[in-house]
């Protein structure tokens, strides 16, 4: 009864506060919706207003109209195409062209023409068709000839088109507007009015609050918005007046507030009966809702902190425990991430059903060898995540070492083994920083560790740190460094064996940065060869080439060929020999000038490839020379396929040359090979004299190495080139 009672004093006031904001709701979407009509009926006369203007572009283009009944079957097409009633044309001289037959009063004639021609355009008042009597609205446009009136085009458009957007069909067509002029003569409604002044009909009403007729006059015949309620014949009603844009009218919307009381009716109904649900349902939902809380509760940390294939710990739960497992090993404790080698290939060879097995096992052997106060997840795919006791590096390998027998141990999966393999990266927590950058130091151990042939696990080490963070400071500064010029070309000689005499140079690259001072080729060639940047290096080390030999031309100086290195990643790149050729051509260097070097691997692992390259290389004028010969297995076979203009012996060829017997007989035998094979040979490292003489001995064509000169800038190289001018002696 109680709460029967409290439900109906709520309805009650319910419906008071509901009645009150309808009101105030409503005289907002009559505004709106009044707003909102008179535009759509601005728009749609403007619309007319445009289509007969583009009606009398083309009446203008066929003056003068000498064929009548062309011009008036183009008006009665016209008339068919719209949606206008009739078309016509006056011209100044007070001729009249129609779309149909029909009579019109002279009066009316001047009438629109006098109008039009005053004003471009032009919107009658409603008046009736003399053919049939129908009201009408009259819309006219001039007609002009290269500046001229020439006369107006006229349409009669009857007041249906317009009535649909007098009604306010979102006031459940319990509303409506009318169209007035500003001194209240209705004009255009969507019912008919009775009064012939839409202020002689408020004369006798009752406005809400301070407003009175004579403000409301005030208001309109300012242009001015006005929405305002009274009280009449008609009952309570609403009305917003709303200037338009066309003439001095306009348009007046009105709605009853009945619709306001039965709205609060059904609102009031409606609220009842939602009480009453509401009422009858809530205990129910008490109960369901209790349930399923902690339904939801263990569903949640399920998603949140379960891995669901494995049902271990997932990465969000590591992350949220870690600190406190942390704390519970006393500092003494080392993160380690692992993962199966070659886990792809399982799911390849045995379907994702067993993976997912073979995951299943190991997070069994995991759970298995964790303490309380130890901790493991699964983080990704097959990547698992431990925290453990830690107290020395000994014991804790042996405790890996036992893990991983295990988990080959129970690797079975349906009575087949699948033999695998595990990695482990291991970070020994030594200082408070912060997870993601423990993870980073396993990561980077975990990397090292899976390039190990047995026992893979590996321990971070503070170097691989340094290595990584010194890699990206490179990567970090190349592009810089290259617009600044702080890479430089060096040249170190190639000298006749038997004269002494350059008879070429290498252009060896150099990196002045600026902390460290030269950086040497070693420390960041490999870098750019795994990033790509080494592209654009060995072009710009090339132009440098090019650009110094074309000084030297205009210097008078003695042309010798440079040899230029590049990437294997040249020749994969189509791009490349065309980049050559504008680079050289660009400095009209002739081709013969520059060597192309490309070391034995590079062409072993790209023989198809490099055979082509070398071909289109030796048709363009370059000679291409083979770096690097003895450091791998595959000279001879390269030799065999590909055509060099020279060989360049490995500099190892002469390590431990002095004490080694074999040595000698080796390089004679190649030295020996090549030659008869029509190349020239080039000795790299030539360190010693003993050096050099034995090699001359065996028929070396040219020497390169610190014995004759280290590499120099190119200014020094000028000054060699200078001295070798002026008929000085030999370098050697």
């Amino acid at each position: 009864m109680v709460a029967a009672a409290v439900i109906a004093t709520g309805v009650v006031l319910y419906w008071q506060q509901v009645r009150g904001i309808l009101e105030r709701d409503v005289k907002t979407h009559v505004a709106a919706a009044g707003e909102e009509a008179a535009a759509d009926f601005n728009r749609l006369i403007l619309t007319d207003q445009q289509v007969l203007e583009s009606i009398a572009i083309t009446v203008e283009d066929t003056y003068p109209w000498t064929d009548s009944a062309q011009l008036t079957e183009f008006l009665r097409r016209q008339t068919q195409h719209n949606y206008f009633k009739s078309l016509g044309v006056i011209t100044t001289d007070g001729t009249v062209f129609l779309s149909s037959p029909r009579d019109f009063n002279p009066i009316f004639v001047t009438d629109v023409l006098t109008r039009t021609l005053e004003e471009g355009r032009y919107l009658s008042v409603r008046q009736a068709d003399p053919a049939d009597g129908e009201d009408v609205l009259v819309q006219s446009t001039v007609l002009t000839r290269r500046g001229r009136p020439i006369g107006a085009l006229f349409a009669l458009q009857q007041p249906q088109r317009y009535r649909p957007l007098l009604a306010l069909s979102a006031m459940g067509n319990k509303g409506y507007s009318l169209i007035v002029r500003r001194d209240g003569v209705p004009m255009l409604g969507y019912r008919s009015m009775r009064a012939d002044n839409i202020f002689d009909a408020l004369a006798n009403a009752s406005f809400d609050g301070s407003m009175t007729l004579a403000d409301l006059r005030a208001a309109v015949a300012a242009g001015k918005h006005a929405l305002v309620g009274y009280r009449g014949p008609a009952g309570h009603l609403f009305l917003h007046f709303i200037p338009l844009q066309i003439n001095d009218w306009y348009m007046i919307s009105t709605l009853p507030t009945s619709y306001v009381a039965h709205q609060a009716q059904h609102l009031t109904w409606l609220s009842f009966l939602l009480f009453v649900s509401v009422f009858i349902i809530f205990s129910a939902l008490i109960f369901y809702i209790l349930h399923m809380r902690a339904y939801s509760n263990r569903q949640l940390f399920a998603t949140a902190f379960v891995d669901q294939l494995t049902g271990a710990d997932n990465f969000n739960r590591m992350c949220e425990q870690f600190p406190e497992k942390l704390a519970g090993l006393h500092g003494q404790a080392a993160l380690i991430i692992f993962d199966i080698n070659k886990f792809k290939v399982i799911n390849d060879l045995h379907g994702y059903e067993r993976g997912n097995q073979v995951l299943q096992r190991v997070a069994r052997v995991l759970r298995e060898n964790i303490s309380p106060e130890e901790a493991f997840c699964r983080s990704t795919a097959d990547n698992f995540i431990m925290l453990w006791k830690y107290t020395d590096r000994k014991s804790f390998r042996a405790r890996l070492k036992n893990l991983t027998t295990q988990l080959r141990r129970d690797c079975t999966v349906e009575d087949s083994c699948l033999m695998i393999d595990v990695a482990f990266g291991v970070y020994e927590i030594k200082e408070d920083i912060p997870f993601y950058i423990m993870l980073d130091r396993a990561h980077l151990a975990l990397e090292n560790a899976k390039k190990m042939a047995f026992d893979k696990c590996d321990f971070y080490d503070e170097a691989d740190r340094k290595r990584i963070v010194a890699e990206k400071q490179i990567e970090n500064t190349m592009e810089t460094a290259l617009e600044h010029g702080d890479f430089a070309v060096f040249l170190q000689p190639k000298c006749d064996f038997a004269t002494g005499q350059m008879r070429g140079a290498e252009a060896l690259v150099r990196w002045n940065r600026l902390e460290e001072g030269i950086v040497k080729p070693d420390d960041f060639i490999p870098i750019f060869e795994k990033n790509g940047f080494i592209l654009r290096l060995d072009m710009f080390i090339l132009e440098e080439a090019v650009r110094l030999l074309a000084a030297w031309k205009v210097k008078g100086l003695k042309q010798v060929p440079i040899a230029v290195n590049f990437s294997r990643l040249h020749l994969n790149d189509t791009r490349y020999i065309p980049q050559m050729l504008r680079v050289v051509d660009k400095y009209d260097v002739p081709h013969n000038m520059i060597e192309v070097e490309l070391t034995e691997s590079v062409i072993f692992n790209n023989l198809d490839r490099a055979q082509n390259v070398i071909s289109r290389l030796h048709k363009m004028g370059f000679s291409v020379a083979m770096d690097d010969f003895g450091s791998g297995y595959s000279s001879l076979n390269v030799l065999k396929n590909l055509q060099f203009d020279s060989i360049k012996l490995d500099k190892e060829f002469l390590s431990g040359f002095e004490n080694n017997p074999h040595a000698h007989k080796v390089i004679e035998g190649a030295v020996s090979m090549i030659k008869s094979l029509g190349i020239q040979v080039v000795a790299e490292g030539v360190e010693t004299r003993e050096q050099a003489d034995f090699l001359r001995h065996t028929g070396c064509d040219l020497a390169q190495g610190y014995f004759f000169s280290r590499p120099v800038p190119a200014a020094q190289f000028e000054e060699l080139l200078k001295e070798e001018g002026s008929d000085s002696k030999p370098l050697s």
